[in-house]
């Protein structure tokens, strides 16, 4: 068992913090529900769902407050990570007698650990990564950079976005973009998806908060031992979190559920709506690692990303093994390349098992990147057969894939 240093401890206290302002939102909202139903038939008990919702939302708000209260206390020298557990056990049972004696002992202690879970060590956040990525290729993913952000003074509009077809008639979702605050950028990028699908990453891996090294980290594929060796790429990853963080999405998905194929699938909710990263920046956290003292910048996912819980909910969710992110030597972590690296991985994902075939303007074009000159261009394709040939060598594509060229059309085709 390590014992916990102040850089960690602050850590965990400023990561809590934003857990439990989070749950007391939560906690408001759902109140603000139960009233209304309570107050629409006052003689009748409200619906035992939104009553359960309260009360797990109570549970989890004294969780974070009770941790909060330990950590604000003087910590006893050599703590560590259990014996915070335990503080926070014995002081949930003395202050929250009536949760405690509701939820019992090992939920307690579940929803205790589960939280401390959901934070790293500091070294984590500056060195480590995760096993496996996840890649949201639903079609409303990739619509995203076509759609404009509407300012937050304008009334947002929708975009549609047609999924399926039934009966010879379409069927569509709309998706809508809107800035919660101002300024905000006029459109997304698919820069900005694969950062996403990064954090999303972290999230599905059981971790809330995260540096933007180790988002880096994530993105680029990078072990722990590899050194961040794009400070533009870095600076970007910065940007696209604020853009990220300040766009909020709307999925309206109502047809796509009433279909056959759809229906049987668990639609808690039809429509999706929230921040596309719902986070909050939590102080500079400063650790120790190596002797040396440095700091990071930290975030803190405070609730599941809208578009995640769309392609979880749809199916259309592909888990990727990290060393697939990693980019091969002779690539570069450029913004360019980390796009067309994960574009390929959509149209290989969409067409697991059947093969996809694609032109490089195609890929290009989805990719968002500029090809216009000759230089760019020849980098690019160089970058693509890069690409395919490690993802060959590690066994994640079949070594058929093979690239036809010739000088009117240069076609790819991934077995």
């Amino acid at each position: 068992m390590k014992k916990m240093n102040k850089a960690e401890i602050q850590l965990l206290h400023n990561s809590i913090q934003a857990e439990a302002i989070e749950a007391m939102q939560k906690i408001s909202e759902a109140d603000s529900v139960w009233r209304c139903a309570y107050e629409k038939a006052p003689d009748e008990l409200p619906p035992q769902e939104e009553t359960e919702k309260l009360a797990l939302l109570h549970h989890d708000f004294m969780t974070a407050l009770t941790l909060l209260a330990v950590l604000e206390k003087t910590m006893p020298r050599n703590s560590t990570r259990e014996s915070l557990l335990i503080l926070s056990y014995e002081m949930f049972k003395l202050t929250c007698p009536n949760t405690f004696e509701r939820f019992g002992c090992e939920d307690i202690l579940k929803s205790v650990a589960t939280l401390l879970d959901s934070i790293p060590t500091p070294e984590m956040l500056t060195a480590g990564s995760i096993d496996k990525s996840v890649h949201m290729i639903a079609k409303a993913a990739q619509y995203l950079p076509k759609i404009p952000i509407v300012p937050k003074e304008e009334t947002p509009t929708a975009a549609t976005v047609t999924v399926a077809k039934d009966k010879g008639k379409e069927v569509n979702i709309n998706v809508g973009l809107h800035a919660a605050f101002a300024p905000i950028v006029p459109r997304l990028t698919v820069f900005d998806l694969s950062v996403m699908q990064a954090a999303a990453s972290i999230y599905a891996s059981g971790s809330k908060t995260f540096s933007t090294n180790q988002l880096y980290r994530v993105l680029t594929g990078a072990d722990a031992h590899t050194r961040i060796t794009s400070k533009a790429t870095l600076e970007a990853v910065r940007k696209s979190l604020d853009t990220l963080q300040a766009t909020i999405i709307t999925i309206d998905a109502e047809q796509q559920a009433a279909l056959g194929k759809y229906r049987r699938y668990d639609w808690n909710e039809t429509t999706f709506k929230g921040y596309l990263l719902p986070m909050t920046k939590i102080e500079t956290a400063y650790y120790s690692g190596n002797q040396l003292t440095a700091k990071c910048d930290c975030w803190r996912i405070i609730d599941t990303p809208p578009l995640l819980a769309y392609s979880k909910t749809i199916k259309q969710v592909a888990t990727i093994p990290q060393k697939v992110k990693r980019l091969p030597r002779g690539v570069s972590a450029t913004v360019n390349n980390i796009c067309i690296r994960d574009t390929l991985l959509y149209y290989i994902q969409l067409n697991r098992d059947k093969g996809a075939k694609l032109n490089y303007s195609t890929l290009f074009e989805a990719a968002g990147v500029d090809t216009s000159d000759r230089i760019s261009r020849h980098r690019m394709r160089k970058a693509v057969k890069a690409l395919l040939q490690h993802w060959q060598e590690i066994g994640f594509i079949a070594d058929q894939t093979d690239v036809i060229e010739s000088s009117k059309n240069d076609t790819i085709y991934i077995s």
